[in-house]
């Protein structure tokens, strides 16, 4: 825990811990601007630029923002999901299915830049499948390491499809890994692990609205019972913090404030 109220050095160890970087933006807006920039800034001069890729509000946003970003390279770019449900692609609760009906028409990726799940196999075989297409995109790597990987947050604390109390928390065996209970629908999934996830260079969790406020509080300043969000900290790399004013509302802790617009 730490106060509003703490000093500059206090500040930096805060926000700086284990590579952690929190900034708050006055609008969703100005964060989506901000996280593109960033998107340039990471790829740049990367000729094999290997992302991953979260599902819900970040599709929109990401096609919505990356068109109008000048200075975006895209075509090295190799696309991985964090998660994917086990469902096909044109269903609506697919990750893939959702970028390759609003992000991939822009002309910034094709289909063929996406690394995707087999949704026609049973759970088990899809995750064994997605890690060995994982596997040729990182050759020789016992662990992927990631570029950069997008996360988002669940109001319980889940990342990617990695829920509060479930075991595949602790799995540390396997870079990726099914999931036939989700807590939440649909019940079927594949999922990064927490060990590929920590290997990246670059993480950004992106998190906007009231509705995100509590947990926050939570993964930030609660050190006790981590959920799992907050036990993602980059062995090798930073974890960056994507919040606007109204999700970091209830913070008491020091952050960086930018305003872009």
């Amino acid at each position: 825990m730490c106060s509003a109220t703490a000093a500059g050095a206090l500040l930096v160890r805060f926000v700086m811990s284990s590579n952690r970087q929190i900034r708050v933006f006055p609008s969703p807006a100005e964060l989506a601007l901000s996280l593109s920039q960033l998107l340039v800034h990471e790829s740049r001069g990367v000729d094999n630029f290997r992302i991953g890729l979260s599902g819900g509000s970040l599709v929109q946003l990401l096609s919505r923002e990356l068109p109008k970003t000048a200075g975006l390279n895209t075509e090295g770019w190799k696309v991985a999901l964090c998660d994917e449900r086990l469902v096909p692609f044109s269903d609506s609760e697919s990750t893939y299915g959702e970028y390759k009906r609003q992000l991939v028409p822009l002309g910034l990726l094709s289909e063929s830049q996406f690394i995707v799940i087999d949704p026609s196999l049973p759970v088990e075989a899809a995750a064994a499948d997605y890690e060995k297409k994982l596997r040729e995109l990182f050759p020789g790597n016992d662990l992927p390491n990631f570029d950069l990987l997008i996360l988002g947050i669940g109001p319980d604390g889940h990342t990617a499809s990695l829920f509060p109390g479930h075991p595949l928390l602790e799995v540390t065996d396997k870079i990726v890994a099914p999931i036939s209970d989700s807590p939440k629908p649909p019940p079927e999934r594949v999922t990064l692990t927490l060990p590929v996830i920590n290997a990246a260079k670059t993480v950004v969790f992106v998190a906007t609205g009231e509705g995100k406020t509590t947990v926050l509080k939570r993964i930030l300043q609660e050190e006790s019972d981590p959920l799992p969000a907050a036990r993602v900290s980059p062995v090798n790399g930073k974890l960056l913090w994507f919040l606007d004013e109204s999700a970091a509302r209830d913070l008491t802790c020091p952050v960086e404030k930018h305003s872009v617009l």
